[in-house]
């Protein structure tokens, strides 16, 4: 009886090699996983390269312009440094561009003063913000030229004032200009200088009579 029961109950299962590699539904194995990744990492290198060509190209015709080697532009950090330059500002305002958030602002006013620095107007940074491509081929390949740095600092600003009142001072006022007839050498101007009479001597002093027996032509004693 005890054997008819232990025949009765159900065998255990026998114990099985699990794989790891089974693929279950809706998941992917390790190796899929690993090859998943390289691919991301090479689609986004890809786009990395390509956003660095067209940002490149789009800048090179504005280097060129600003009298930079156009290859200057494809070089990632190192035209951004040129930027700074080409606008005027110290190049210590480059390192703001490294600072989290504030970079953003510090970029907003490198493109304003680029807009300037090529004679163009507040809209014009709008658009360079919003369609940089666009907008910064149509500086470097379009008819705007580089009107040199946008960007003075308090000491320039000062200088440029100094400078400009001085050049006024100088220059502004219309010099006078001698009247026909009056001596270029004279110290005022206005003051008419008394021209010889028909048949005088031109080198004798004026005011002095002339000799009575000088022909009045100046060739010579009369006959």
């Amino acid at each position: 009886m005890l054997a008819s029961l232990l025949s009765a109950l159900p065998l255990a299962p026998t114990p099985d090699t699990y794989n790891y590699d089974y693929n279950y539904e809706g998941t992917m194995t390790s190796s899929e996983a690993t090859a998943f990744i390289m691919l991301m990492m090479g689609l986004y290198f890809l786009f990395f390269v390509i956003a660095l060509v067209v940002n490149g190209f789009v800048w090179a015709g504005a280097f060129a312009k600003a009298g930079h080697p156009k290859w200057k532009a494809y070089i990632p950090f190192y035209n951004t440094w040129i930027m700074v330059k080409m606008v005027g500002r110290p190049e210590s305002h480059f390192w703001f561009l490294l600072i989290p958030y504030f970079n953003i602002y510090m970029m907003i006013v490198i493109l304003n003063d680029m807009s300037k620095s090529f004679g163009k107007e507040t809209g014009f940074t709008v658009g360079l913000i919003f369609l940089p491509v666009v907008f910064a081929a149509i500086l470097s390949y379009g008819d705007a030229q580089y009107r040199g740095p946008s960007y003075l600092s308090q000491a320039q600003k000062q200088y440029a004032n100094q400078y400009g009142q001085q050049y006024n001072q100088q220059y502004g006022q219309a010099q006078a200009q001698p009247q026909y007839g009056q001596d270029p050498n004279a110290q005022q101007y206005g003051q008419a200088q008394a021209q010889p009479q028909y048949g005088q001597d031109p080198n004798q002093p004026y005011g002095q009579p002339q000799d009575p027996n000088q022909n009045p032509y100046g060739s010579g004693p009369t006959k």
